[in-house]
């Protein structure tokens, strides 16, 4: 391998600090009222949603104890809209689906209010959408307090309340801007004089829930916040430009960031790496000037022990370029979000420390850039896996599945249950299934169900592709074991799951393309471009395997 130019020692300072407080913006705060708010508590509000059940319009007229109601009619009657518009049109008949109306009135007292109703037959997705395109116009005023009612049975405030308290979590506070190093003091003296965001959301769940049954509401908002502070960690780490998320400074907010959780932490540098042949990450890796890039392995063991035992894996390129393929300016706008897999993975096991699953994780980021210099490594190039596995370089801006390789091979090391990655690593995956969903492939049946189980409860869509065997054909090579990729771009992400698979032996896995990491407008729960997919996709299968 062609030797880099400047050691790790010399890396410039800037790449070494870690970013300034404040980037990681604060949850809002969740509580839990066992009441149902009467018009002098309406009054006392300044921002509410209602939720109901779809089936209470069956009658064909708004329900008579709907809080808010004779306000609700009222405002039907001046839109001249009726009962009925206030249920999606789910397509068919060779229609388009209509959305559901939301109307919104403002209550004498001033407060801004809006009115959901709820169809429980419908996707998660589908109803965590509809609850974010409702809070939308309440938390644009930025406001302390967000009151949320739920009119409707146990089932319904079962059913309703985890959902309803995470979107409201994601979306009620701001993705951090450019975070300038030299701010730092006055982010922090100004802090009390910036406009609040919404920092309180309350719950109202009606009086007649039986005590026993508010600890398991409790419980629902403290999982719904844990997944929130996953997504929202992701797509923060995402956000970030490529000049201050470097593999260094990734690597200095993960004590900050595990702190008090019991996380393990180990750190596989560059001469580490050296020592143990990781060819296929370090081919990567040696085309950045500043030697930073590096394997993070985070371990966490619960109390209890018994439990499933699962490796997680993520793709880390804080930038890329391409190396000496280069992209386009075109592809290579927004390449900075190119880690978003190994920010989900960190917030993964973050979320999953602090909420306690009873699940044994262990997780590792590959943390890298891909540069274009004259050390970088190049078409023709041939190098050595940890593995033993000769690769052939065809293009190197397959540089995904490099890193990947390497970082595979330690995961399965430690023997666990199941091997799960996530990497935005093809274009093909977007064009296969656009910006809406992630494709994965999986070489266990269970585990491919137990995922897209998880993805439907979540409201993370993803859709299952087969990896069948004779594809490998493409990647045979005459100058070494396997080529890295091809380049006639037919198939890739069946291609690169191939490639991947050579490298997590007879270990059940699960490999996530992240095809749903950005999308336009906003994406289920998740109002921003940046959607933080697969941290409430993994959270929920880690909760499921212990069911």
């Amino acid at each position: 391998m062609t030797a880099t130019r400047r050691s790790s020692q010399s890396a410039p300072a800037q790449t070494l600090q870690s970013l300034p407080a404040g980037w990681l913006p604060e949850l809002p705060e969740l509580k839990l009222l066992a009441a149902a708010p009467g018009s002098r508590e309406l009054q006392a509000c300044t921002h509410v949603l209602v939720l109901f059940p779809v089936d209470k319009l069956e009658a064909g007229a708004v329900p008579a104890t709907l809080p808010g109601g004779d306000v609700l009619r009222a405002t039907l009657v001046r839109r001249r809209k009726k009962v009925g518009a206030l249920c999606r049109t789910p397509a068919g008949a060779g229609k388009m689906p209509a959305p559901a109306l939301v109307p919104e009135a403002t209550l004498p007292g001033g407060a801004l209010i809006r009115w959901l109703a709820v169809d429980l037959n419908e996707s998660v997705f589908l109803r965590q959408q509809a609850l974010r395109e409702a809070f939308a116009p309440l938390l644009a005023e930025s406001p302390a307090r967000v009151d949320v009612v739920l009119h409707g049975n146990a089932t319904f405030m079962t059913e309703m309340l985890a959902d309803a308290a995470y979107v409201g979590c994601v979306n009620a506070v701001s993705l951090p801007k450019t975070v300038r190093p030299e701010a730092t003091v006055i982010r922090v003296t100004k802090a009390a004089s910036r406009a609040p965001e919404a920092t309180t959301l309350r719950f109202w769940i009606g009086s007649s829930v039986k005590p026993a049954a508010r600890s398991a509401y409790v419980a629902q908002l403290n999982w719904a916040r844990g997944k929130a502070s996953a997504n929202l960690l992701a797509r923060c780490l995402c956000v970030l430009p490529p000049n201050q998320l470097t593999p260094a400074s990734f690597r200095a907010q993960i004590p900050h960031l595990i702190k008090g959780t019991g996380i393990r932490t180990e750190i596989y540098d560059i001469k580490r790496l050296k020592k143990m042949n990781a060819g296929a990450f370090l081919a990567v890796a040696q085309g950045s000037p500043e030697q930073d890039a590096a394997m993070v392995h985070l371990s966490y063991v619960p109390k209890k022990k018994s439990g499933p035992h699962v490796s997680l894996v993520g793709k880390g390129i804080c930038f890329d370029t391409g190396g000496h393929n280069l992209k386009p300016a075109r592809y290579m706008a927004g390449m900075h979000e190119d880690m978003a897999g190994a920010a989900t993975v960190l917030a993964v096991i973050r979320a999953a420390a602090q909420l306690q699953l009873p699940v044994r994780l262990d997780a590792w980021l590959a943390l890298s850039r891909n540069d274009i210099s004259p050390a970088a490594y190049c078409q023709g190039d041939i190098v050595t896996a940890m593995n033993g596995l000769t690769i052939e370089i065809v293009h190197t801006d397959a540089e995904g599945r490099m890193v990947l390789a390497d970082t595979l091979s330690l995961a399965v090391k430690t023997n666990p249950d199941v091997v799960m990655d996530f990497a935005t690593l093809t274009g093909s995956m977007t064009m296969a299934l656009g910006n809406r969903m992630s494709g994965f492939f999986a070489t266990d049946a269970h585990y491919a169900l137990q995922l897209a189980m998880a993805g439907e409860a979540a409201g993370e869509r993803v859709m299952a592709f087969a990896m069948p065997d004779d594809y490998d054909s493409a990647l045979e090579s005459k100058v070494a074991d396997v080529k890295q990729c091809t380049l006639d771009g037919e198939a890739d992400h069946t291609l690169a799951a191939r490639f991947l698979n050579l490298f997590v032996g007879d270990q059940p896995w699960l490999h996530v393309d992240l095809s749903a990491a950005s999308c336009k407008g906003g994406l289920g729960a998740v109002g921003t471009e940046t959607t933080g997919f697969g941290a409430a996709l993994a959270l929920q299968f880690l909760r499921d395997l212990t069911k």
